[in-house]
């Protein structure tokens, strides 16, 4: 990374003028895997070949898997294989930028700039990187060939971004601000790294033939099964998957139902985000209150669309790239500048402080998020297929509605300049006490409700449910594990009525009534505090002890009922949030931490 910056004063001009040039080096040396395969192999084991597979047979049982995985016979064999060791990606960024902070009244101040910024395509450690052809069925190799290290993708020449900021004094105790800024949409090309042939995902399912349709996968006990009746030529282990060889710079991808790939539009217009503001910030009888209004639109925010994504009633040999060149793919993926996201908000806050030290605040934000997909590449369109691309538009997942924060900080009236306990041993004891507080109320996420829909074979695209009835929100909660499932009519164990709602009848090629996050999940409220005190130890040194509760009031964090249908967990809620596994009180659980710090 290397930057530089130039600051200039003249008279009531605030110059600054800047240059910064970053490069990204990423060395992989893991696999990922899809969600069955591993580096190590992977191997399941279901007891379909040992079960008694006839009409009105029991289904298959532990008991069943278990004499499966004696007998070295899997159902399922893979492994996530990577070819080049480090897979290694670099990307670069240029950036410039001019600005200037006018001061043009004693009360009037305006902020004006301008930045651009230039993202060129991804290379590897050796070429470039590895990108599947829409045009031609194949994958470039850059670098190789007559393939430029760039792969041939046009990023264009970068994009200009205006910045403009203004504040004005009404009086002492009013403040008028507004703000506009164009920000490039900054997502970088990491998601390259896993491209075939970089990485190879092998998957084998039973190979039993259609009179045979419960035969394993493969063997794992050696040569003595291979001749295993009825399953001839079974074979041993999981299969090695032989690399194409790459100098041409051109490689078919296979011809694999299941094989996919990743690429983005060789004409590459990155998006952009429009953000701005209006607000008002006034004192009052010792309150400081804050309204604004808030603002974004993203302009072709980068959307993972599924190239092969085919009509209703197509099936995999309807979707778009196999009805052209006759393959059997799965998803293509693109990452492609695509869909205009939308965010509007009335942000508020109110806070008062106090002589004794202590601290109030009130936050509010009630806003609306709309998208078509949530989390750029990490996420896909429900509806690729360019038919249907509209049914996307909806509330994004993490849209919430309203959103409350209630804070606080109050200094103990204990100790040297305070009310009570201003010296001796109760002063040393009592005396230095600080209390937190924090109250989060929101309102709940949206849910999409998916399922049923076998004759749908729409390839790429995801179905949903006719709705049948009113849509109620009961507001139960599931029961705990390890007790009988909800059924369907008892309405104290399910979130929303589940009767409301149905699958579209087999037969029907179609998609169901209801479209993207209909139904909002259950709100969210959590009361966190904390106790400390600093103890000056020597000049250097000073020891904090502090008491933490997380969840104070143990109220649950409930996580989205079941949306899947048909389930026996459809509209029961039966988890509790995991907001990363690691936070204490993430369920809303309460948890109490004490600690000591040394802090020099």
């Amino acid at each position: 990374m290397a930057n530089s910056n130039l600051s200039k004063m003249q008279g009531r001009h605030d110059l600054r003028f800047g240059f910064e040039y970053t490069r990204d080096d990423l060395n992989h040396f893991q696999p990922q895997g899809g969600s069955f395969q591993t580096a190590r192999g992977s191997f399941k084991f279901l007891g379909q070949v040992t079960a008694l597979n006839a009409t009105g047979a029991p289904a298959a049982n532990y008991g069943n898997s278990l004499a499966q995985f004696l007998l070295g016979l899997p159902d399922e064999v893979g492994k996530a294989v990577q070819n080049v060791d480090p897979i290694g990606i670099r990307w670069r960024t240029f950036s410039l930028y001019a600005r200037d902070r006018w001061q043009v009244t004693s009360k009037f101040t305006v902020n004006y700039g301008l930045r651009w910024e230039f993202y060129p395509f991804a290379t590897a450690d050796h070429g470039g990187v590895k990108i599947f052809d829409p045009a031609t069925g194949d994958v470039l190799i850059g670098g190789y060939g007559s393939v430029p290290r760039n792969d041939g993708v046009d990023v264009g020449h970068g994009l200009f971004l205006p910045r403009l900021g203004l504040a004005y004094r009404l009086n002492t105790k009013t403040v008028l601000r507004a703000g506009y800024g164009m920000s490039a949409d900054n997502n970088n090309w990491r998601f390259f790294r896993n491209n075939y042939p970089n990485t190879t995902n092998s998957d084998v399912e039973n190979t039993g033939s259609k009179v045979y349709p419960w035969g394993p996968a493969a063997n794992l006990t050696g040569a003595s099964f291979e001749t295993l009746t009825p399953y001839p030529g079974l074979g041993t282990g999981i299969p090695t998957v032989v690399l194409p060889n790459i100098i041409s710079g051109e490689i078919p991808l296979p011809n694999h139902t299941g094989s996919g790939g990743d690429t983005v539009p060789f004409d590459f217009r990155r998006g952009y985000f429009h953000s701005y503001n209006l607000s008002v910030q006034r004192e009052f009888a010792g309150f400081v209150g804050e309204a604004a209004y808030v603002g974004t639109r993203g302009i072709r925010a980068l959307t993972n669309e599924n190239l092969n994504a085919g009509p209703a009633g197509g099936g995999l040999a309807g979707a778009l790239l196999n009805a052209e060149f006759g393959e059997s793919w799965t998803t293509i993926n693109s990452a492609t500048p695509l869909q205009n996201t939308y965010y509007d908000a009335l942000q508020t806050r109110l806070t008062r402080r106090f002589g004794t030290g202590a601290t109030v605040g009130f936050v509010y934000t009630w806003s609306k998020t709309i998208d078509s997909e949530d989390n750029e590449e990490l996420n896909a369109l429900l509806w690729p297929y360019p038919a249907y691309y509209s049914r996307n538009k909806a509330l994004a997942s993490f849209d919430r509605t309203s959103n409350i924060e209630l804070y606080g900080v109050y200094q103990l009236p204990f100790g040297k300049t305070k009310r009570w306990a201003t010296s001796g041993i109760a002063s040393r004891l009592a005396g230095g006490w600080e209390f937190n507080w924090l109250m989060t109320r929101a309102s709940g996420q949206p849910m999409t409700l998916t399922g049923g829909g076998s004759s749908l074979l729409a390839q790429g695209n995801t179905e949903t449910l006719d709705q049948v009835g009113e849509s109620s929100i009961v507001g139960g909660v599931g029961p705990i594990t390890g007790q009988p499932a909800c059924p369907a009519t008892d309405m104290s164990c399910h979130y929303f009525d589940p009767r409301a709602f149905t699958g579209v009848p087999t037969g029907q090629a179609r998609f169901g009534t209801t479209g993207r996050d209909i139904i909002r999940g259950p709100g969210f409220f959590n009361l966190d505090a904390s106790l400390f005190r600093d103890f000056r130890l020597t000049e250097r040194f000073k020891l904090q002890l502090r008491a933490e509760e997380f969840s104070l009031t143990n109220t649950p964090h409930f996580a989205n009922p079941g949306t899947s249908w048909p389930s026996s967990t459809f509209g029961v809620i039966t988890s509790t949030l995991n907001l990363g596994g690691q936070l204490a009180g993430s369920g809303g659980e309460r948890w109490l931490w004490v600690a000591a710090k040394l802090i020099f």
